[in-house]
Protein backbone atom coordinates (compact mmCIF):
# COMPACT_ATOMS: atom_id res chain seq x y z
CA UNK A 1 0.00 0.00 0.00
CA UNK A 2 2.76 2.44 0.98
CA UNK A 3 4.75 1.55 -2.14
CA UNK A 4 1.73 2.29 -4.31
CA UNK A 5 1.27 5.69 -2.63
CA UNK A 6 4.95 6.50 -3.17
CA UNK A 7 4.72 5.53 -6.84
CA UNK A 8 1.66 7.74 -7.32
CA UNK A 9 3.37 10.65 -5.56
CA UNK A 10 6.43 10.33 -7.79
CA UNK A 11 4.17 10.19 -10.83
CA UNK A 12 2.46 13.43 -9.84
CA UNK A 13 5.69 15.21 -8.90
CA UNK A 14 7.36 14.20 -12.16
CA UNK A 15 4.52 15.19 -14.48
CA UNK A 16 3.59 18.89 -14.65
CA UNK A 17 0.64 18.16 -16.95
CA UNK A 18 -0.82 15.64 -14.52
CA UNK A 19 -0.42 18.17 -11.70
CA UNK A 20 -2.26 20.74 -13.78
CA UNK A 21 -5.08 18.28 -14.49
CA UNK A 22 -5.39 17.42 -10.79
CA UNK A 23 -5.61 21.09 -9.82
CA UNK A 24 -8.28 21.66 -12.46
CA UNK A 25 -10.09 18.56 -11.25
CA UNK A 26 -10.08 19.86 -7.67
CA UNK A 27 -11.40 23.20 -8.96
CA UNK A 28 -14.22 21.41 -10.77
CA UNK A 29 -12.91 22.30 -14.22
CA UNK A 30 -12.26 18.70 -15.26
CA UNK A 31 -14.81 15.92 -15.16
CA UNK A 32 -14.24 12.20 -15.08
CA UNK A 33 -15.05 10.24 -18.26
CA UNK A 34 -18.71 9.48 -18.90
CA UNK A 35 -20.10 6.50 -17.06
CA UNK A 36 -20.34 3.14 -18.76
CA UNK A 37 -21.13 -0.49 -18.05
CA UNK A 38 -17.93 -2.51 -17.93
CA UNK A 39 -17.90 -5.16 -20.64
CA UNK A 40 -21.11 -3.93 -22.27
CA UNK A 41 -20.64 -1.93 -25.49
CA UNK A 42 -23.73 0.25 -26.00
CA UNK A 43 -24.39 -1.22 -29.46
CA UNK A 44 -25.00 -4.74 -28.05
CA UNK A 45 -28.04 -6.00 -26.21
CA UNK A 46 -27.57 -7.42 -22.73
CA UNK A 47 -28.48 -10.98 -23.63
CA UNK A 48 -27.85 -13.35 -26.49
CA UNK A 49 -30.70 -15.24 -28.03
CA UNK A 50 -30.73 -18.96 -27.16
CA UNK A 51 -28.43 -20.88 -29.44
CA UNK A 52 -28.74 -24.29 -31.00
CA UNK A 53 -26.34 -27.08 -30.05
CA UNK A 54 -22.88 -26.77 -31.56
CA UNK A 55 -22.31 -28.54 -34.83
CA UNK A 56 -19.10 -28.92 -36.77
CA UNK A 57 -17.96 -30.83 -39.78
CA UNK A 58 -14.35 -30.84 -38.59
CA UNK A 59 -13.08 -34.43 -38.53
CA UNK A 60 -11.68 -35.92 -35.36
CA UNK A 61 -7.92 -36.00 -35.71
CA UNK A 62 -5.77 -39.08 -35.38
CA UNK A 63 -2.77 -38.41 -33.17
CA UNK A 64 -0.12 -40.40 -31.35
CA UNK A 65 1.61 -39.62 -28.08
CA UNK A 66 4.81 -37.61 -28.70
CA UNK A 67 8.01 -39.58 -28.31
CA UNK A 68 10.62 -36.86 -28.85
CA UNK A 69 11.40 -33.56 -27.16
CA UNK A 70 10.20 -30.34 -28.75
CA UNK A 71 11.19 -26.69 -28.55
CA UNK A 72 8.23 -24.30 -28.33
CA UNK A 73 8.81 -20.69 -29.41
CA UNK A 74 6.88 -18.27 -27.18
CA UNK A 75 6.99 -14.46 -27.00
CA UNK A 76 10.45 -13.61 -25.69
CA UNK A 77 11.46 -17.16 -24.79
CA UNK A 78 11.74 -20.70 -26.13
CA UNK A 79 10.82 -23.68 -23.97
CA UNK A 80 12.13 -27.24 -24.30
CA UNK A 81 9.50 -29.85 -23.47
CA UNK A 82 9.78 -33.55 -22.80
CA UNK A 83 7.02 -36.09 -23.54
CA UNK A 84 7.29 -37.02 -19.86
CA UNK A 85 6.07 -33.59 -18.70
CA UNK A 86 4.27 -31.65 -21.45
CA UNK A 87 2.20 -29.65 -18.96
CA UNK A 88 5.38 -27.80 -17.95
CA UNK A 89 4.57 -25.41 -20.79
CA UNK A 90 1.76 -23.96 -18.68
CA UNK A 91 3.46 -24.10 -15.27
CA UNK A 92 6.89 -22.59 -15.99
CA UNK A 93 7.67 -19.47 -13.89
CA UNK A 94 8.03 -17.11 -16.84
CA UNK A 95 9.62 -13.73 -16.17
CA UNK A 96 7.29 -11.96 -18.62
CA UNK A 97 3.52 -12.40 -18.39
CA UNK A 98 3.30 -12.23 -22.20
CA UNK A 99 5.33 -15.45 -22.41
CA UNK A 100 2.81 -17.22 -20.18
CA UNK A 101 -0.08 -15.80 -22.19
CA UNK A 102 1.55 -17.01 -25.40
CA UNK A 103 1.57 -20.53 -23.97
CA UNK A 104 -2.12 -20.33 -23.03
CA UNK A 105 -2.99 -18.88 -26.43
CA UNK A 106 -1.25 -21.72 -28.31
CA UNK A 107 0.44 -18.84 -30.10
CA UNK A 108 3.24 -21.08 -31.35
CA UNK A 109 0.89 -23.26 -33.42
CA UNK A 110 0.20 -20.99 -36.43
CA UNK A 111 3.79 -19.72 -36.67
CA UNK A 112 5.56 -23.09 -36.48
CA UNK A 113 5.16 -23.65 -40.22
CA UNK A 114 6.62 -26.87 -41.56
CA UNK A 115 8.06 -27.68 -38.13
CA UNK A 116 4.61 -28.02 -36.56
CA UNK A 117 4.16 -31.42 -34.91
CA UNK A 118 0.40 -32.18 -34.76
CA UNK A 119 0.94 -34.89 -32.14
CA UNK A 120 2.42 -32.33 -29.79
CA UNK A 121 -0.47 -29.92 -30.39
CA UNK A 122 -2.98 -32.64 -29.47
CA UNK A 123 -0.96 -33.60 -26.39
CA UNK A 124 -0.71 -30.01 -25.15
CA UNK A 125 -4.39 -29.36 -25.87
CA UNK A 126 -5.23 -32.35 -23.69
CA UNK A 127 -2.92 -31.03 -20.94
CA UNK A 128 -4.50 -27.60 -21.14
CA UNK A 129 -8.04 -29.00 -21.15
CA UNK A 130 -7.32 -31.16 -18.11
CA UNK A 131 -5.63 -28.38 -16.18
CA UNK A 132 -7.62 -25.30 -17.14
CA UNK A 133 -10.68 -26.34 -19.15
CA UNK A 134 -13.01 -26.17 -16.15
CA UNK A 135 -11.88 -22.69 -15.12
CA UNK A 136 -13.50 -19.42 -16.06
CA UNK A 137 -11.21 -16.68 -14.75
CA UNK A 138 -7.61 -15.58 -14.43
CA UNK A 139 -5.09 -15.18 -17.22
CA UNK A 140 -5.93 -18.51 -18.92
CA UNK A 141 -9.50 -17.27 -19.46
CA UNK A 142 -8.83 -13.60 -20.14
CA UNK A 143 -11.11 -12.74 -23.09
CA UNK A 144 -8.29 -11.84 -25.48
CA UNK A 145 -6.38 -15.00 -24.57
CA UNK A 146 -9.47 -17.19 -24.91
CA UNK A 147 -10.19 -15.73 -28.36
CA UNK A 148 -6.63 -16.29 -29.59
CA UNK A 149 -6.56 -19.85 -28.27
CA UNK A 150 -9.89 -20.77 -29.83
CA UNK A 151 -8.91 -19.32 -33.21
CA UNK A 152 -5.55 -21.11 -33.22
CA UNK A 153 -7.19 -24.44 -32.35
CA UNK A 154 -9.91 -23.96 -34.99
CA UNK A 155 -7.32 -23.21 -37.69
CA UNK A 156 -5.31 -26.24 -36.61
CA UNK A 157 -8.43 -28.42 -36.71
CA UNK A 158 -9.22 -27.40 -40.27
CA UNK A 159 -5.89 -28.83 -41.35
CA UNK A 160 -5.33 -31.79 -39.03
CA UNK A 161 -8.68 -32.54 -37.38
CA UNK A 162 -9.86 -31.74 -33.88
CA UNK A 163 -7.10 -32.27 -31.28
CA UNK A 164 -9.53 -34.04 -28.93
CA UNK A 165 -12.83 -35.94 -28.99
CA UNK A 166 -15.39 -34.15 -31.15
CA UNK A 167 -18.07 -33.62 -28.48
CA UNK A 168 -15.75 -32.53 -25.66
CA UNK A 169 -13.65 -30.29 -27.91
CA UNK A 170 -16.75 -28.63 -29.39
CA UNK A 171 -18.22 -28.13 -25.93
CA UNK A 172 -15.00 -26.54 -24.70
CA UNK A 173 -14.92 -24.17 -27.66
CA UNK A 174 -18.53 -23.17 -26.93
CA UNK A 175 -17.41 -22.48 -23.37
CA UNK A 176 -14.74 -20.19 -24.79
CA UNK A 177 -17.46 -18.21 -26.60
CA UNK A 178 -19.58 -17.88 -23.45
CA UNK A 179 -16.65 -16.64 -21.38
CA UNK A 180 -15.49 -14.21 -24.07
CA UNK A 181 -19.03 -12.81 -24.35
CA UNK A 182 -19.23 -12.43 -20.60
CA UNK A 183 -15.82 -10.77 -20.35
CA UNK A 184 -15.78 -8.35 -23.28
CA UNK A 185 -12.98 -5.82 -22.91
CA UNK A 186 -15.11 -2.72 -23.17
CA UNK A 187 -13.78 0.04 -20.90
CA UNK A 188 -15.81 3.00 -22.04
CA UNK A 189 -15.37 5.27 -25.01
CA UNK A 190 -12.13 6.67 -23.57
CA UNK A 191 -10.18 3.46 -22.87
CA UNK A 192 -11.32 0.66 -25.19
CA UNK A 193 -8.52 -0.74 -27.35
CA UNK A 194 -8.14 -3.26 -30.16
CA UNK A 195 -8.76 -6.05 -27.63
CA UNK A 196 -12.53 -5.63 -27.94
CA UNK A 197 -12.35 -6.07 -31.71
CA UNK A 198 -10.37 -9.27 -31.18
CA UNK A 199 -12.96 -10.47 -28.66
CA UNK A 200 -15.45 -10.06 -31.49
CA UNK A 201 -13.18 -11.96 -33.85
CA UNK A 202 -13.06 -14.84 -31.38
CA UNK A 203 -16.86 -14.95 -31.17
CA UNK A 204 -17.18 -14.76 -34.96
CA UNK A 205 -14.66 -17.52 -35.56
CA UNK A 206 -16.13 -19.86 -32.92
CA UNK A 207 -19.65 -19.11 -34.11
CA UNK A 208 -18.92 -19.87 -37.76
CA UNK A 209 -16.87 -22.97 -36.93
CA UNK A 210 -19.61 -24.48 -34.74
CA UNK A 211 -22.65 -23.12 -36.58
CA UNK A 212 -23.62 -20.88 -33.65
CA UNK A 213 -25.13 -17.97 -35.55
CA UNK A 214 -25.81 -15.82 -32.49
CA UNK A 215 -22.16 -15.79 -31.49
CA UNK A 216 -21.04 -15.26 -35.08
CA UNK A 217 -23.41 -12.31 -35.53
CA UNK A 218 -22.40 -10.77 -32.21
CA UNK A 219 -18.73 -11.06 -33.10
CA UNK A 220 -19.29 -9.50 -36.51
CA UNK A 221 -21.26 -6.60 -34.98
CA UNK A 222 -18.41 -5.93 -32.57
CA UNK A 223 -15.78 -5.97 -35.30
CA UNK A 224 -17.76 -3.64 -37.56
CA UNK A 225 -18.53 -1.20 -34.74
CA UNK A 226 -14.98 -1.21 -33.41
CA UNK A 227 -13.50 -0.57 -36.85
CA UNK A 228 -14.75 3.00 -36.53
CA UNK A 229 -12.82 3.40 -33.29
CA UNK A 230 -9.67 1.64 -34.48
CA UNK A 231 -9.00 3.06 -37.94
CA UNK A 232 -8.54 6.58 -39.24
CA UNK A 233 -10.08 7.87 -42.46
CA UNK A 234 -7.06 6.67 -44.43
CA UNK A 235 -7.56 3.12 -43.17
CA UNK A 236 -4.52 3.18 -40.88
CA UNK A 237 -4.75 1.98 -37.29
CA UNK A 238 -5.01 4.86 -34.83
CA UNK A 239 -2.80 3.20 -32.20
CA UNK A 240 0.60 4.44 -33.44
CA UNK A 241 2.28 1.12 -34.28
CA UNK A 242 3.21 -0.28 -37.68
CA UNK A 243 3.27 -3.86 -36.42
CA UNK A 244 -0.12 -3.54 -34.76
CA UNK A 245 -1.51 -2.16 -38.00
CA UNK A 246 -0.40 -5.34 -39.78
CA UNK A 247 -1.82 -7.50 -36.99
CA UNK A 248 -5.25 -5.86 -36.95
CA UNK A 249 -5.35 -5.87 -40.77
CA UNK A 250 -4.73 -9.63 -40.66
CA UNK A 251 -7.54 -9.98 -38.12
CA UNK A 252 -10.07 -8.27 -40.37
CA UNK A 253 -9.06 -10.30 -43.43
CA UNK A 254 -9.36 -13.42 -41.28
CA UNK A 255 -12.82 -12.41 -40.07
CA UNK A 256 -13.97 -11.59 -43.61
CA UNK A 257 -12.94 -15.05 -44.85
CA UNK A 258 -15.05 -16.78 -42.20
CA UNK A 259 -17.96 -14.35 -42.48
CA UNK A 260 -18.14 -14.92 -46.23
CA UNK A 261 -18.06 -18.70 -45.84
CA UNK A 262 -20.90 -18.50 -43.30
CA UNK A 263 -22.95 -15.97 -45.28
CA UNK A 264 -23.02 -13.34 -42.51
CA UNK A 265 -24.74 -10.03 -43.18
CA UNK A 266 -21.58 -8.12 -42.26
CA UNK A 267 -19.39 -9.84 -44.88
CA UNK A 268 -19.16 -6.92 -47.30
CA UNK A 269 -18.47 -4.41 -44.53
CA UNK A 270 -15.68 -6.56 -43.09
CA UNK A 271 -14.13 -6.80 -46.53
CA UNK A 272 -14.32 -3.05 -46.95
CA UNK A 273 -12.60 -2.47 -43.59
CA UNK A 274 -9.90 -5.00 -44.47
CA UNK A 275 -9.36 -3.44 -47.90
CA UNK A 276 -8.92 0.06 -46.46
CA UNK A 277 -6.42 -1.27 -43.91
CA UNK A 278 -4.52 -3.09 -46.66
CA UNK A 279 -4.37 0.11 -48.70
CA UNK A 280 -2.55 1.89 -45.87
CA UNK A 281 0.29 -0.64 -45.62
CA UNK A 282 2.50 0.54 -48.54
CA UNK A 283 2.69 4.00 -46.98
CA UNK A 284 4.13 2.52 -43.78
CA UNK A 285 6.96 0.75 -45.61
CA UNK A 286 10.36 2.03 -46.70
CA UNK A 287 12.60 0.52 -49.41
CA UNK A 288 14.67 -1.34 -46.81
CA UNK A 289 11.66 -2.93 -45.13
CA UNK A 290 8.95 -2.17 -42.60
CA UNK A 291 10.03 0.25 -39.84
CA UNK A 292 8.88 -1.10 -36.47
CA UNK A 293 7.62 2.19 -35.12
CA UNK A 294 5.66 1.86 -31.88
CA UNK A 295 5.12 -1.33 -29.90
CA UNK A 296 5.80 -4.79 -31.28
CA UNK A 297 2.97 -7.21 -30.50
CA UNK A 298 3.76 -10.46 -28.69
CA UNK A 299 1.04 -12.25 -30.70
CA UNK A 300 3.16 -13.02 -33.77
CA UNK A 301 6.51 -11.83 -35.10
CA UNK A 302 6.49 -9.07 -37.73
CA UNK A 303 8.15 -11.50 -40.14
CA UNK A 304 5.10 -13.77 -39.88
CA UNK A 305 2.95 -10.99 -41.40
CA UNK A 306 5.40 -10.18 -44.17
CA UNK A 307 3.06 -11.28 -46.98
CA UNK A 308 0.86 -8.33 -46.14
CA UNK A 309 3.46 -6.11 -47.80
CA UNK A 310 6.01 -8.37 -49.51
CA UNK A 311 6.44 -11.87 -50.93
CA UNK A 312 7.59 -13.09 -47.55
CA UNK A 313 8.70 -16.54 -46.56
CA UNK A 314 6.53 -19.58 -47.38
CA UNK A 315 5.56 -20.08 -43.73
CA UNK A 316 4.20 -16.55 -43.28
CA UNK A 317 0.47 -15.95 -42.84
CA UNK A 318 -1.83 -17.10 -44.46
CA UNK A 319 0.20 -20.31 -44.84
CA UNK A 320 -1.52 -21.81 -41.78
CA UNK A 321 -4.94 -21.65 -43.50
CA UNK A 322 -6.48 -24.16 -45.92
CA UNK A 323 -5.35 -23.69 -49.53
CA UNK A 324 -8.59 -22.06 -50.73
CA UNK A 325 -8.50 -19.46 -47.95
CA UNK A 326 -4.83 -18.77 -48.58
CA UNK A 327 -5.68 -18.06 -52.20
CA UNK A 328 -8.56 -15.76 -51.30
CA UNK A 329 -6.49 -13.80 -48.78
CA UNK A 330 -3.57 -13.35 -51.18
CA UNK A 331 -5.94 -12.36 -53.97
CA UNK A 332 -7.44 -9.61 -51.82
CA UNK A 333 -3.97 -8.35 -50.90
CA UNK A 334 -2.95 -8.17 -54.55
CA UNK A 335 -5.95 -6.22 -55.83
CA UNK A 336 -6.07 -3.29 -53.37
CA UNK A 337 -4.27 -0.10 -54.55
CA UNK A 338 -2.41 1.98 -51.95
CA UNK A 339 -4.06 4.95 -50.28
CA UNK A 340 -2.73 8.37 -51.22
CA UNK A 341 0.17 9.73 -49.11
CA UNK A 342 -1.84 12.85 -48.30
CA UNK A 343 -4.65 10.83 -46.72
CA UNK A 344 -2.14 8.83 -44.70
CA UNK A 345 -0.41 12.03 -43.60
CA UNK A 346 -3.73 13.40 -42.36
CA UNK A 347 -3.78 10.47 -39.92
CA UNK A 348 -0.22 11.17 -38.79
CA UNK A 349 1.96 8.94 -40.96
CA UNK A 350 4.43 10.89 -43.09
CA UNK A 351 6.67 9.25 -45.68
CA UNK A 352 9.01 11.70 -47.38
CA UNK A 353 12.50 12.12 -48.84
CA UNK A 354 14.45 12.68 -52.02
CA UNK A 355 17.55 11.59 -53.94
CA UNK A 356 16.95 7.94 -52.91
CA UNK A 357 16.67 8.91 -49.23
CA UNK A 358 13.33 7.90 -47.69
CA UNK A 359 12.06 8.65 -44.19
CA UNK A 360 8.99 7.72 -42.16
CA UNK A 361 7.74 9.63 -39.14
CA UNK A 362 4.61 9.29 -37.02
CA UNK A 363 3.22 12.65 -35.93
CA UNK A 364 -0.03 12.22 -33.97
CA UNK A 365 -2.53 14.73 -35.39
CA UNK A 366 -3.34 16.09 -31.92
CA UNK A 367 0.26 15.83 -30.68
CA UNK A 368 -0.47 13.21 -28.03
CA UNK A 369 0.70 9.59 -28.06
CA UNK A 370 -2.43 7.54 -28.85
CA UNK A 371 -4.49 6.53 -25.81
CA UNK A 372 -5.24 3.71 -25.70
CA UNK A 373 -2.60 2.69 -28.14
CA UNK A 374 0.86 1.40 -28.87
CA UNK A 375 2.71 4.56 -29.85
CA UNK A 376 5.66 6.08 -28.00
CA UNK A 377 6.59 9.49 -26.56
CA UNK A 378 8.77 10.27 -29.57
CA UNK A 379 7.33 13.22 -31.49
CA UNK A 380 9.89 14.23 -34.11
CA UNK A 381 11.52 10.81 -34.29
CA UNK A 382 11.87 9.07 -37.65
CA UNK A 383 13.40 6.17 -39.57
CA UNK A 384 15.70 6.84 -42.54
CA UNK A 385 16.71 4.54 -45.40
CA UNK A 386 19.15 5.10 -48.27
CA UNK A 387 17.67 2.98 -51.01
CA UNK A 388 17.21 -0.47 -49.51
CA UNK A 389 19.58 0.14 -46.57
CA UNK A 390 18.23 1.29 -43.17
CA UNK A 391 20.56 4.01 -41.85
CA UNK A 392 18.71 5.49 -38.86
CA UNK A 393 16.15 3.15 -37.31
CA UNK A 394 13.37 3.19 -34.79
CA UNK A 395 14.41 0.53 -32.25
CA UNK A 396 10.84 -0.62 -31.55
CA UNK A 397 10.02 -2.07 -28.14
CA UNK A 398 10.94 -5.58 -27.09
CA UNK A 399 8.84 -6.09 -23.96
CA UNK A 400 5.88 -4.52 -22.23
CA UNK A 401 7.74 -5.11 -18.98
CA UNK A 402 10.42 -2.61 -20.08
CA UNK A 403 9.23 1.01 -20.40
CA UNK A 404 12.64 2.23 -21.61
CA UNK A 405 11.85 1.79 -25.28
CA UNK A 406 8.63 3.79 -25.22
CA UNK A 407 10.47 6.81 -23.81
CA UNK A 408 12.15 9.53 -25.91
CA UNK A 409 15.66 8.55 -24.78
CA UNK A 410 15.42 5.44 -26.98
CA UNK A 411 14.38 7.29 -30.13
CA UNK A 412 15.70 9.58 -32.85
CA UNK A 413 14.52 12.83 -31.41
CA UNK A 414 15.17 15.60 -28.90
CA UNK A 415 14.82 15.84 -25.13
CA UNK A 416 15.10 18.97 -23.00
CA UNK A 417 16.34 18.40 -19.45
CA UNK A 418 15.39 14.77 -19.94
CA UNK A 419 11.80 15.67 -20.82
CA UNK A 420 9.98 14.26 -23.82
CA UNK A 421 8.42 16.45 -26.53
CA UNK A 422 4.98 15.32 -25.37
CA UNK A 423 3.70 14.57 -21.89
CA UNK A 424 2.38 11.15 -20.97
CA UNK A 425 -1.17 10.67 -22.18
CA UNK A 426 -3.77 9.42 -19.72
CA UNK A 427 -7.18 7.90 -20.42
CA UNK A 428 -9.06 10.33 -18.18
CA UNK A 429 -7.78 13.44 -19.99
CA UNK A 430 -10.70 14.92 -21.90
CA UNK A 431 -10.28 16.13 -25.48
CA UNK A 432 -10.71 19.73 -24.31
CA UNK A 433 -7.89 19.33 -21.79
CA UNK A 434 -5.61 17.76 -24.39
CA UNK A 435 -6.34 20.66 -26.73
CA UNK A 436 -5.55 23.07 -23.90
CA UNK A 437 -2.09 21.57 -23.54
CA UNK A 438 -1.54 21.35 -27.31
CA UNK A 439 -3.21 24.60 -28.33
CA UNK A 440 -1.27 24.40 -31.61
CA UNK A 441 -1.01 20.78 -32.74
CA UNK A 442 2.09 19.61 -34.62
CA UNK A 443 2.15 20.31 -38.33
CA UNK A 444 4.33 18.62 -40.94
CA UNK A 445 4.88 20.96 -43.88
CA UNK A 446 6.43 20.27 -47.27
CA UNK A 447 9.47 22.32 -48.24
CA UNK A 448 11.38 22.55 -51.51
CA UNK A 449 13.83 19.84 -50.42
CA UNK A 450 12.19 18.04 -47.52
CA UNK A 451 9.86 18.55 -44.56
CA UNK A 452 9.63 20.74 -41.50
CA UNK A 453 7.77 19.72 -38.35
CA UNK A 454 6.33 22.79 -36.68
CA UNK A 455 4.95 22.83 -33.14
CA UNK A 456 7.22 19.87 -32.39
CA UNK A 457 6.29 19.67 -28.73
CA UNK A 458 7.76 20.89 -25.42
CA UNK A 459 5.37 23.82 -25.03
CA UNK A 460 3.93 22.16 -21.93
CA UNK A 461 7.26 23.20 -20.35
CA UNK A 462 7.10 26.82 -19.15
CA UNK A 463 10.58 27.60 -20.46
CA UNK A 464 9.83 26.61 -24.08
CA UNK A 465 8.01 28.84 -26.55
CA UNK A 466 8.35 26.74 -29.71
CA UNK A 467 10.25 23.83 -31.25
CA UNK A 468 10.80 22.80 -34.85
CA UNK A 469 12.64 20.02 -36.69
CA UNK A 470 13.53 20.14 -40.38
CA UNK A 471 14.78 17.46 -42.78
CA UNK A 472 16.56 18.54 -45.99
CA UNK A 473 17.55 15.98 -48.63
CA UNK A 474 20.21 16.29 -51.32
CA UNK A 475 22.36 14.01 -53.43
CA UNK A 476 25.18 14.40 -50.90
CA UNK A 477 23.17 13.66 -47.79
CA UNK A 478 20.53 14.66 -45.26
CA UNK A 479 20.55 17.63 -42.89
CA UNK A 480 18.41 17.45 -39.74
CA UNK A 481 17.97 20.83 -38.06
CA UNK A 482 16.43 21.53 -34.65
CA UNK A 483 15.34 24.99 -33.53
CA UNK A 484 14.04 25.62 -30.00
CA UNK A 485 12.91 29.02 -28.73
CA UNK A 486 12.47 29.82 -25.06
CA UNK A 487 14.35 31.08 -22.06
CA UNK A 488 16.91 29.82 -19.59
CA UNK A 489 19.78 27.36 -19.74
CA UNK A 490 18.93 23.72 -20.44
CA UNK A 491 20.37 20.34 -21.27
CA UNK A 492 19.40 19.56 -24.86
CA UNK A 493 20.02 16.05 -26.09
CA UNK A 494 19.64 14.66 -29.61
CA UNK A 495 19.86 10.95 -30.35
CA UNK A 496 20.16 8.79 -33.46
CA UNK A 497 20.03 5.00 -33.53
CA UNK A 498 21.82 3.06 -36.27
CA UNK A 499 22.09 -0.67 -37.03
CA UNK A 500 25.30 -0.10 -39.02
CA UNK A 501 28.85 -0.73 -37.83
CA UNK A 502 30.21 2.50 -36.31
CA UNK A 503 33.57 4.05 -35.48
CA UNK A 504 34.74 7.47 -34.42
CA UNK A 505 36.68 9.65 -36.80
CA UNK A 506 37.58 13.04 -35.29
CA UNK A 507 34.30 14.95 -34.88
CA UNK A 508 32.27 12.46 -36.92
CA UNK A 509 30.78 8.97 -36.77
CA UNK A 510 31.50 6.65 -39.68
CA UNK A 511 28.66 4.17 -40.25
CA UNK A 512 29.30 1.22 -42.56
CA UNK A 513 27.49 -1.74 -44.11
CA UNK A 514 29.52 -3.76 -46.59
CA UNK A 515 30.82 -1.42 -49.29
CA UNK A 516 28.51 1.44 -48.29
CA UNK A 517 29.63 4.05 -45.76
CA UNK A 518 28.19 7.24 -44.30
CA UNK A 519 29.53 10.10 -42.23
CA UNK A 520 27.32 11.51 -39.46
CA UNK A 521 28.39 14.93 -38.18
CA UNK A 522 26.65 15.66 -34.85
CA UNK A 523 27.84 19.28 -34.79
CA UNK A 524 28.92 18.97 -31.14
CA UNK A 525 30.51 16.58 -28.69
CA UNK A 526 28.96 13.14 -28.78
CA UNK A 527 29.13 9.70 -27.26
CA UNK A 528 28.25 6.23 -28.51
CA UNK A 529 26.11 3.83 -26.49
CA UNK A 530 24.84 0.32 -27.09
CA UNK A 531 21.13 -0.14 -27.71
CA UNK A 532 18.96 -3.01 -28.92
CA UNK A 533 17.07 -2.87 -32.19
CA UNK A 534 14.04 -5.10 -31.67
CA UNK A 535 12.90 -7.32 -34.54
CA UNK A 536 10.18 -9.15 -32.59
CA UNK A 537 8.83 -9.28 -29.05
CA UNK A 538 11.84 -10.24 -26.91
CA UNK A 539 14.14 -10.63 -29.93
CA UNK A 540 16.63 -8.02 -31.01
CA UNK A 541 20.07 -7.32 -32.39
CA UNK A 542 22.81 -4.92 -31.28
CA UNK A 543 22.68 -1.35 -32.52
CA UNK A 544 24.36 1.92 -31.59
CA UNK A 545 22.93 5.16 -30.31
CA UNK A 546 24.74 8.36 -31.25
CA UNK A 547 24.09 10.91 -28.51
CA UNK A 548 24.89 14.61 -28.73
CA UNK A 549 24.17 16.59 -25.55
CA UNK A 550 24.71 20.28 -24.93
CA UNK A 551 23.95 22.62 -22.03
CA UNK A 552 23.25 26.12 -23.25
CA UNK A 553 20.78 28.96 -23.16
CA UNK A 554 17.76 29.12 -25.41
CA UNK A 555 17.20 29.81 -28.23
CA UNK A 556 18.95 26.67 -29.49
CA UNK A 557 19.77 25.77 -33.07
CA UNK A 558 21.85 22.87 -34.34
CA UNK A 559 22.26 20.70 -37.43
CA UNK A 560 23.15 17.03 -37.81
CA UNK A 561 24.41 15.99 -41.23
CA UNK A 562 24.46 12.48 -42.70
CA UNK A 563 26.62 12.17 -45.82
CA UNK A 564 27.21 9.40 -48.30
CA UNK A 565 30.92 8.60 -48.55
Amino acid sequence: MIDAVIRKARQVLGDPVLRRWLLRRIAGLEKLPAGFVLGQPPYLSDELEPHSPAATDFPAGSFAAPTENIRISLPGQSVDLSPDDPSALFTEPYADIETLLGAHRFAWVPVAGEELDPDWVASLWQCWSDGFGDGDSGWPWHAYTAAERAINIIDFSRRFGLPGPRDTTSALLVRHARIIRGGLEYFGEHYTSNHLSNNGRGLLRIGTALDLKNYADTGAKIMVAEAGRLFGRSGVLREGSTHYHLLITRNYIDAWLDARAAGLDQTDTLREVAARAIAAIPGLCLPGGLPLIGDISPDVKPEYLRKLYDAGNPNAWPANLPASRQSDALSLLSEIPPVSPDRLAADGWHRFGGHDWQALSFVPPDGWPPMPGHGHQDLGSFELHDGDLPIIIDPGRGSYADPQYEMPAAHNGVTIDGRSPTPANRPYYAVAFRNLIFASPPEMQRTRDGRVLRNAGFRYLKAVTSAEREWRFSEAGVKISDHIVGRGRHGICRRFCTPLTVRREADAVIMSAGLRSYRLLPGADFRLEDITCWSAYGEGRPATQIISERHESLPFEAVVTIERI
